[in-house]
C-alpha cells in the first residue's frame, strides 16, 4: 500500500520472523496498492469520504492449540465495516481483489449441457431472493457486502451470514465425509489446516440451489475484467441478469475453500470449484480480501428477503424483460 510502512520494534523480531510476517501481508496490501490518489467529492453520509484502509493490525491471534482464530465479524474490502457501491468510496478500498495483482479465472462449461443447468438462474425455490448455499453465501458478498461472522471452537467452525440468512457448520475435528450424505444447500463440510489455512472440503450440495458470485459481471463487480460479460451460451444465464450470472451445477459438484488470516485486521477466502458433469475444467476464485469489524457496536443484525409475488407473475416480468432485451432495450 502506498505511503505505509511496516513498523516494528526493534529487537524483538528476528529476519526469519519478519520475512514471514512480511509475506503474510504482502497479497492483503498489494490488492490496494492503487488507492493513493482517490478524494472523495465531500462529506458523504455514515462517514464513508473517511474511511481508509487498515493497517494489518497486529499478529494473527491463535487458539491454545497453535492454529489461527478465525473467529470474529469480517466485513468485504479493506474498510473494516460495510461497504456500499452506492456511495462515492474508493474503489482500492471496497474491491475483495485487484485483477490486474491476482487475476480471477473465467468459467469454462461444457458443451451441449442438459437442459436443467441451461434454465434460468432465477427460477429457484426461492424466487427472486438470493438462496443461501455453499460457496454462493460467501462469494455474493462481492457485491452484496453482508457481514460474515465465524465463531471458531474446539472440532468445528460456525458460519453465519446476515443476507442470505445462513448458518453453516463445518467440522474441523479430522472426521471424514458420511458414506451417503443427503443433499443440503450448504452441503457436508470437513476441514482440516494446511500450515495457518483451514481448508474445508465440501459435498452433497443440493443441486436446486444455484452458484452465484457473481462470476462474471462487471455490472456487480467493477473490478472483474472483460466487462459486463454474459456466461458462455447455453450455460446459466446472461451475467446481471436473473442472479447477477449465476449457474445450476450437478450433484457432483466438489468444493474446496480456503480461509487464511494474514493478519489481526485481514483474512482470505478462497474457493475452488469442481464439477466433471457442468464444467470443462475447476474454477479457481482470487483470493478475496475481508476485514475485522472495527466497530464494537457493529452488531448481528436480522435481514430476510420474502416472495411477495406470485411465481407466475414473476415468470411474465422476467420474460417481458427478456423481449426487451433481445429488442435491444425498445
Amino acid at each position: 500500500m502506498t505511503g505505509m510502512k511496516l513498523r516494528l520494534r526493534s529487537g524483538v523480531v528476528g529476519g526469519i520472523a519478519l520475512a514471514a510476517l512480511y509475506m503474510a501481508f504482502t497479497v492483503a496490501f498489494a490488492q490496494n496498492s492503487a488507492q493513493s490518489q482517490w478524494q472523495a467529492p465531500g462529506p458523504v453520509v455514515g462517514g464513508f469520504d473517511k474511511i481508509k484502509v487498515l493497517p494489518p493490525g497486529g499478529p494473527v491471534p491463535r487458539t491454545p492449540d497453535g492454529h489461527p482464530d478465525l473467529t470474529g465479524r469480517w466485513h468485504t474490502g479493506s474498510a473494516g465495516r460495510m461497504l456500499q457501491f452506492a456511495y462515492p468510496v474508493d474503489p482500492a478500498i471496497i474491491r475483495q481483489f485487484d485483477p490486474a495483482v491476482t487475476p480471477e479465472e473465467r468459467l469454462v462449461f461444457k458443451p451441449g449441457l442438459p437442459a436443467k443447468y441451461r434454465r434460468p438462474p432465477s427460477q429457484t425455490a426461492a424466487g427472486e431472493c438470493d438462496q443461501p448455499g455453499t460457496p454462493s453465501t460467501v462469494l455474493e458478498q462481492i457485491n452484496q457486502h453482508a457481514p460474515m461472522e465465524l465463531i471458531q471452537l474446539p472440532g468445528k467452525l460456525w458460519m453465519m451470514f446476515e443476507y442470505p440468512m445462513d448458518i453453516r457448520l463445518v467440522h474441523t475435528d479430522g472426521r471424514a465425509h458420511p458414506k451417503d450424505p443427503d443433499p443440503s444447500f450448504n452441503g457436508d463440510s470437513t476441514a482440516h489446516w494446511e500450515g495457518d489455512t483451514l481448508v474445508i472440503d465440501v459435498i452433497a450440495i443440493d443441486e436446486r440451489v444455484r452458484n452465484q458470485g457473481p462470476f462474471l459481471s462487471r455490472v456487480s463487480n467493477p473490478t472483474l475484467p472483460g466487462g459486463a460479460n454474459a456466461l458462455p451460451q447455453g450455460a446459466g444465464g446472461q451475467a446481471g441478469q436473473g442472479g447477477g450470472g449465476a449457474w445450476w451445477h450437478s450433484d457432483q459438484e466438489h468444493v474446496i475453500e480456503r480461509i487464511t488470516r494474514t493478519s489481526k485486521n485481514y483474512l482470505t477466502y478462497q474457493v475452488t470449484i469442481e464439477d466433471p458433469v457442468v464444467l470443462a475444467k475447476p474454477w479457481k476464485s482470487a483470493p478475496r480480501i475481508w476485514t475485522l469489524a472495527q466497530d464494537p457496536n457493529d452488531d448481528w443484525t436480522e435481514v430476510f428477503c420474502t416472495l411477495n409475488e406470485e411465481p407466475a407473475e414473476i415468470q411474465r416480468l422476467n420474460a417481458a424483460a427478456a423481449a426487451k432485451a433481445k429488442a435491444g432495450g425498445k
